[in-house]
């Protein structure tokens, strides 16, 4: 006589009684894989983002952040690149006009990631910093105080 396998003796506990297996109920659907990390930095960073609301850090943000950065250090062209303030820098959309703020938000989330998914955008921004620093010139007028990505020559107002 075959035997029963466990997961079907299981399947045939009484109804009340809660079930061993692990079911999942997804309330909300997957959310989207950030393109250029995997499915589990990308996953990680949503947990992040719904956890840890606050100026800099929401939901869409870091992909928005990443976005925004690369778009800027991929321009085509040879020529040098100058950051622009936002035109509304306290509305957070408007903000990322600046990328520098997008290089702020991107600093934020990495110390709230697990250490995976950290090391993975890490090597992301890593890529994207080496090229903002070649296609920007420094500004010894910033103060000392500031990000590193602050001390890059900027012009003017962006946005509108």
């Amino acid at each position: 006589m075959p035997r029963s396998r466990p997961g079907a003796l299981r399947a045939r506990q009484t109804p009340g009684s809660p079930s061993r297996t692990r079911t999942r109920t997804r309330e909300e659907p997957q959310p989207e894989r950030i393109p250029g990390l995997s499915a589990r930095t990308s996953l990680a960073i949503h947990r992040v983002e719904h956890e840890h609301a606050g100026f800099h850090v929401f939901r869409g943000s870091t992909e928005r952040a990443l976005h925004r950065y690369h778009a800027f250090v991929t321009t085509p062209g040879r020529r040098i690149l100058y950051p622009r303030t936002a035109v509304c820098p306290a509305c957070p959309g408007c903000a990322f006009d600046d990328v520098r703020h997008a290089r702020d938000v991107l600093d934020e989330i990495l110390p709230l990631l697990p250490p995976r998914p950290r090391a993975e955008l890490a090597r992301t921004i890593k890529t994207l910093d080496r090229r903002y620093l070649h296609r920007t010139l420094p500004d010894p007028r910033v103060p000392p105080t500031a990000p590193w990505w602050h001390h890059r020559l900027a012009e003017g107002a962006e946005g509108w």
